[in-house]
């Protein structure tokens, strides 16, 4: 990914812009992430959560915020992504005004979004199916899964867990958490 920050980011965190009305996608960009990974497990935990009865108010509102912000920059991620493979095949890539156009597509689209399983497999849908899948097969908890990802794909956490930041940071592995209630801060 030739100098693409990664960042993992956990369950709780998508809550956030919610909660505490902070762009998550705004402050990642501004400490410089570009690429985000969403492990599987997280993915299955807020549908779990979504299915959840007595869910109201402000938390199932969080919820379904939460849900479509993974929907909507997974799916600009995948259309770029199919974009780029049609104008490979076409041999555009790398030239002529088409260069142009996925340089600017670039910059509209900060962020690439991934779905990742702790084993490694990639997944691009976020359908119910894969979420079930995930909590059939759960060999790991969600917080095993998100240091597995951070290890293997060298990225930070992003994560308002203090016990898992503090495990994370035991470990080498840089984190990200809001602060002072209104902006995202890097510790090791």
């Amino acid at each position: 990914m030739n100098g693409r920050r990664k960042v993992v980011v956990d369950t709780n965190a998508f809550f956030i812009p919610e909660v505490f009305g902070v762009d998550i996608f705004s402050e990642l960009e501004r400490l410089g992430y570009t690429e985000i990974l969403v492990p599987a497990e997280v993915l299955s935990e807020l549908e779990r959560l979504r299915r959840k009865r007595g869910l109201k108010g402000r938390e199932k509102r969080a919820l379904n915020v939460a849900l479509a912000l993974i929907q909507k920059y997974a799916a600009e991620t995948e259309k770029a992504e199919e974009a780029e493979r049609v104008r490979e095949r076409r041999g555009e890539a790398d030239g002529g005004a088409c260069g142009a156009t996925a340089g600017s597509e670039m910059r509209r689209r900060i962020f690439n979004v991934r779905i990742l399983r702790a084993s490694g497999e990639r997944g691009a849908e976020m359908t119910e199916q894969v979420a079930g899948e995930v909590g059939e097969n759960r060999r790991k908890s969600t917080d095993e899964a998100i240091e597995e990802i951070a290890l293997r794909e060298r990225a930070a956490v992003l994560t308002l867990d203090e016990d898992l930041r503090r495990r994370l940071r035991k470990r080498g592995i840089l984190t990200i958490h809001l602060r002072g209630g209104s902006w995202l801060e890097e510790a090791w």
